[in-house]
């Protein structure tokens, strides 16, 4: 699928069953083969792409503050924290401070991630309209990064 570099991993929010073990599997393999990887901080895909690597291996770009503030409902608070704790790289606030709203801040984040992508990215959508999975994928190939994704449900 990708060899080397950093692939962005991406997905929804809420996973079918046996999708986060799907997710989980397709992120220890690309860390197996050399890949590193960038999440976003969300329930659901990057929750699952964080319990499954070493924190070594994982970038996580947050859309709030380090002790959860500015979390909004889908986000993986205790699993981001849990990487940091573990000495992994975490970006407090980036898609904007507390003053930026949350919709914005997200949007903002998912293009850092596709941002700091070297080579591709690994798409997880469940729903046809998860607007922040398919804005990644815009992202990637306006970059000219492959794109593989996954469809789940």
């Amino acid at each position: 699928m990708f060899t080397g570099g950093v692939v962005a991993v991406a997905g929804s929010r809420v996973l079918p069953a046996g999708g986060a073990v799907l997710v989980a599997e397709a992120a220890h393999a690309l860390v197996a083969s050399g890949c590193s990887l960038v999440v976003g901080c969300c329930r659901g895909a990057d929750a699952a792409v964080l319990s499954a690597v070493p924190a070594s291996r994982v970038r996580v770009l947050c859309a709030f503050g380090s002790a959860g503030k500015g979390a909004g409902p889908a986000s993986a608070v205790g699993s981001v924290l849990a990487i940091a704790a573990s000495g992994g790289a975490v970006a407090w606030w980036a898609g904007g401070g507390a003053s930026v709203p949350l919709f914005a801040r997200l949007a903002r984040r998912t293009r850092a991630v596709v941002s700091s992508a070297s080579s591709g990215l690994l798409l997880f959508p469940s729903s046809p309209v998860s607007r922040g999975s398919w804005l990644a994928a815009e992202l990637a190939v306006t970059r000219r990064l492959p794109v593989v994704v996954v469809p789940l449900g």
